[in-house]
């Protein structure tokens, strides 16, 4: 419910705070007083485009505020929730600043862009005037109404989750489908890696003892001969090592019975004696493997050149091939089996379909039962409402099945018998289309529980009997939800639980409108304004208490 609307600076306004309550809030005043100001500021709070021209002279911004309060179950709530904007007192404070280059909007204090605020605006107030971009006019909310009427909004509630789990399943078995191209062209070259990898087979540390051995078979020649001199040296003839190490350990024996210190050293030229023995030995064990080791070098360099082919190939260094080797043969373990998900994607997306198939076959009777009776209360509501023969009715077109069911819903109208049926959207009066809304309003009280209502010009056009209907109609409306008609007939301010007059004056020489919420005395004297115009006397005064009284 719009409990306040704050407006500064804005075309001939200075500041205006109005309150707004429950049921019919009815505005009123003479022509040009600034009436429909009120209806453009909400109009731009709510998201519309903005003009720097409506900035007031003087001011070098306009503003314009309105606070609602919400219900916590209400789609609003939900709306506010999903997107962070804090809610916790229960009111929603949309505010619109406007300079001449440029304007900003707020929601709840936080800056938004104005596509979010005209989201928003939708679902807060549903504006019916002939300067309006109305929600009626749009057929994705004639085809709620009609389903809100058809109480199929349960199956179109369905359908909409049930094409949302097809389109989502859909699109992962694209994908799935794409991937497993894409992974069947990946296991094919991964393939052809581990037969080039299996044919060499390389193992874990292969490639250093390859190396080894390369260079070893290499120099086998150089290391015989370098270890038999080496022997030589060490052991073999009176020069050899461990020749002089005995006769050195000889001499120091003798020498220890003169001096006993002496025996240690002699006891370290002993060790080194065996050592050198020793060390012998392991040189001729080397020397007989080198003998014994057959020797197939050109075999061994093939085998180190396939090594080094692959590590090019892969581009990674050559001892890196065995564990690359084992990458892969993960990586096309992993490649395999994508053949099951898919078959279990096409059995979900033929179950998704049939289901969708089921309720927009549902949706569509409904629509088709509902359609025709919703059409002829409608036009019944039109006629008593001032559109003499004006005929309403609402055409099915067949449409591929989607979210929306499988018809396009378009509300139609022809403003007599014999004229052509014409989508509601070309209707060319405001007044007209303001009161075929409130037909549909009033028809749809019982079902429909949707924002607050402005109507601005319902009456235009129309006098007598017909606009105290259409002051009934509105208060019957009024009882389910919050409604602002801006009027010139006595017979619908009447019927207004609250009574809002807009008035103009001169102030400093200047031009200002203003808003008074009216007693019941100053309800009298304007309705008896309305009623008799300048002249206003007992005789209004007494019609416009009978009025007030119903």
């Amino acid at each position: 419910m719009l409990s306040e609307l704050l407006i500064r600076s804005f075309v001939v306004i200075d500041e205006l705070r109005i309150p707004l309550g429950p049921g019919l809030s009815v505005v009123t005043g003479e022509t040009g007083a600034g009436k429909s100001l009120l209806v453009d500021a909400l109009s731009l709070v709510l998201g519309a485009r903005a003009d720097g021209g409506v900035v007031r002279p003087g001011a070098d911004t306009a503003e314009v505020t309105a606070t609602f309060e919400i219900d916590p179950e209400s789609a609003v709530r939900r709306w506010l929730a999903e997107r962070d904007f804090g809610t916790d007192d229960g009111q929603c404070i949309v505010r619109r600043i406007i300079a001449p280059d440029r304007s900003r909007a707020f929601i709840n204090a936080t800056p938004v862009p104005l596509q979010q605020l005209r989201e928003l605006g939708e679902l807060l107030v549903d504006l019916h005037g002939q300067h309006e971009h109305q929600a009626l006019m749009r057929k994705d909310a004639q085809r709620a109404l009609l389903d809100a009427y058809a109480h199929a909004e349960p199956e179109a509630r369905a359908l909409g989750e049930t094409v949302a789990a097809l389109q989502s399943t859909r699109a992962r078995h694209q994908a799935l489908q794409a991937a497993s191209e894409q992974r069947k062209a990946r296991a094919s070259l991964v393939r052809y890696q581990l037969d080039e990898l299996e044919g060499l087979a390389p193992g874990a540390g292969e490639w250093q003892d390859l190396n080894a051995t390369e260079r070893r078979l290499a120099h086998a020649q150089e290391l015989t001969s370098g270890i038999t001199d080496l022997v030589t040296t060490l052991t073999e003839g009176d020069q050899a090592l461990s020749s002089g190490l005995e006769r050195a350990s000889g001499t120091l024996r003798q020498l220890t019975r003169h001096e006993p210190r002496l025996a240690e050293i002699a006891g370290l030229l002993e060790s080194a004696a065996v050592e050198i023995a020793e060390a012998s030995v392991g040189l001729n064990r080397i020397a007989s493997s080198l003998e014994s080791e057959p020797v197939d070098l050109p075999a061994l360099e093939s085998r180190v050149a396939r090594w080094h082919d692959l590590a090019r190939k892969h581009k990674v260094p050559p001892e890196e091939l065995p564990a690359l080797w084992t990458r892969l043969s993960t990586e096309h373990e992993s490649l395999q089996g994508d053949e099951d998900a898919i078959t279990e994607l096409v059995e979900e997306i033929a179950g998704h379909e049939r289901a969708a198939t089921e309720l927009a076959q549902a949706l569509g009777a409904k629509r088709r039962e509902a359609a025709p009776v919703l059409a002829r209360a409608v036009t019944d509501e039109m006629g008593r409402l001032g559109l003499g023969a004006a005929r309403f009715e609402i055409a099915l077109n067949p449409e591929t099945l989607s979210a929306n069911g499988c018809e396009g819903v378009e509300f139609l109208v022809a403003p007599a018998p014999d004229a052509p049926l014409k989508p509601l959207a070309r209707v060319a009066s405001g007044g007209e289309l303001s009161r075929i809304s409130l037909a549909l309003q009033v028809v749809l009280a019982d079902v429909c529980a949707g924002p607050a209502l402005v109507f601005d010009e319902v009456d235009v056009g129309i006098g007598g009997a017909v606009a105290e209907i259409v002051g009934l109609r509105l208060q019957e409306l009024a009882k389910t939800r919050q409604v602002l008609c801006i009027t010139h007939l006595p017979q619908v301010a009447a019927q207004g639980d609250t009574h809002l007059l807009v008035e103009k004056a001169q102030t400093e020489g200047r031009t200002m409108s203003s808003v008074e919420v009216l007693t019941q005395a100053r309800r009298i004297e304007e309705i008896a304004r309305m009623l008799g115009g300048i002249a206003v006397n007992a005789r209004t005064r007494a019609l416009a208490r009978d009025m007030l009284r119903g």
